[in-house]
């Protein structure tokens, strides 16, 4: 009898999760557009960060429950668009209340922008989403 794809062949362990629960790359761009409006218009009202599970609710069930490299692949996606010289859009998704520091860093490092020291980093996203506020109020 064959192994199945999530455990190794003769042990019963887990191996790595299947690849299948990845979303593909042009499904990740096409839901980063949508990504991007909602994240605009959230820029432009107040710019408070919202949950990845309020980001589904704004997307009207487009955006699945995601891989958290998918996240990341998203947002990168999502602000490929923004100019070097203005804040990320992605500012303003907390993926969770424990790690979303991880996920702004990763997601600027993806983005080829310099990372953001730990000890600076609340500060930093604080003054970049006021930022996005200021940038995006008038823009239509």
């Amino acid at each position: 009898m064959a192994a199945s794809r999530n455990t190794s062949a003769g042990t019963g362990h887990t191996a790595e999760p299947p690849q299948d629960d990845r979303l593909p790359a042009e499904r990740i761009d096409k839901l980063a557009r949508t990504v991007r409006d909602i994240l605009e218009e959230l820029a432009r009202a107040d710019g408070t960060p919202l949950s990845w599970g309020d980001l589904r609710l704004r997307a009207g069930g487009q955006l699945p429950f995601l891989h958290p490299d998918d996240q990341v692949a998203l947002l990168v996606a999502a602000d490929r668009g923004t100019p070097v010289d203005e804040p990320l859009l992605s500012t303003l998704v907390d993926n969770s209340v424990a790690a979303p520091r991880r996920l702004y860093l990763r997601v600027r490092l993806g983005l080829g922008r310099d990372p953001v020291p730990d000890a600076e980093l609340e500060i930093h996203r604080a003054m970049e989403a006021l930022r996005l506020r200021q940038i995006w109020r008038y823009r239509r």
